[in-house]
């Protein structure tokens, strides 16, 4: 079954570590304790992702079925509750988790519309990135995968006040579902490699973000 409990090999943040660098994508799963701390900065960036997302969450989604507060951190149980909550007719799941091809993604909100779904993905960002659809791709692959349904996706972002901007990104992520399959099938390989791959430093190492594992690679 696709809900079933798995053991997979990928995420949405080891994905987008890989398509960043493969070698980045290696040493995370494989080599975790090698990763450079996290800057008093860095962890005030994620907690205002996370505030920001629960705001936007509890005004317009606040009888939603949480899988993540459900599972009370058991995280093997996610995909089980998700399915759970989809048999029982909720209009809107958080932290919906679904896995396909080795891959695992937690929706931030997934909406049942009829007969299709909505998945509603929340950066706090000022602007649209190429990171977010490639991560809303990734999650549009896995989630239309499990659940052999259409499937709509969009992009939260802050409008700057209180109110939010909301971006249909449908189009796009679903022209990159040749490249997902690709990428997947290459990076779960990888990771069954063996070896560190042999990759030289360069521009990449902070684009689109600071690698994890910089100072590692420096040594």
């Amino acid at each position: 079954m696709l809900f079933a409990p798995p053991d997979p090999s990928l995420s949405k943040t080891s994905y987008l570590k890989g398509l960043q660098c493969e070698k980045q994508l290696y040493l995370y799963k494989h080599h975790y304790d090698l990763r450079d701390p996290l800057t008093a900065l860095e962890k005030a960036k994620f907690q205002g992702g996370h505030d920001f997302e629960d705001r936007y969450r509890s005004e317009y989604f606040p009888n939603a079925f949480d899988v993540e507060k459900m599972g009370k951190g058991k995280r093997n149980a996610y995909p089980t509750l998700t399915r759970y909550a989809l048999e029982q007719g909720y209009e809107a799941v958080l932290e919906a988790t679904f896995v396909f091809e080795g891959v695992l993604v937690m929706n931030d909100v997934l909406v049942r519309e009829s007969d299709t779904y909505q998945l509603q993905e929340i950066k706090n960002s000022s602007h649209l990135k190429n990171t977010h659809i490639q991560d809303a791709a990734l999650q549009y692959f896995v989630t239309q995968g499990a659940l052999k349904k259409d499937l709509h996706v969009k992009i939260v972002l802050p409008d700057g006040s209180t109110a939010y901007q909301i971006h249909d990104v449908t189009p796009q992520v679903q022209a990159l579902q040749e490249d997902i399959k690709i990428n997947v099938a290459k990076f779960r390989k990888l990771l069954g490699s063996g070896q560190i791959p042999d990759v030289p430093i360069g521009a990449h190492c902070d684009t689109p973000y600071k690698c994890s594992f910089w100072g590692y690679c420096r040594k």
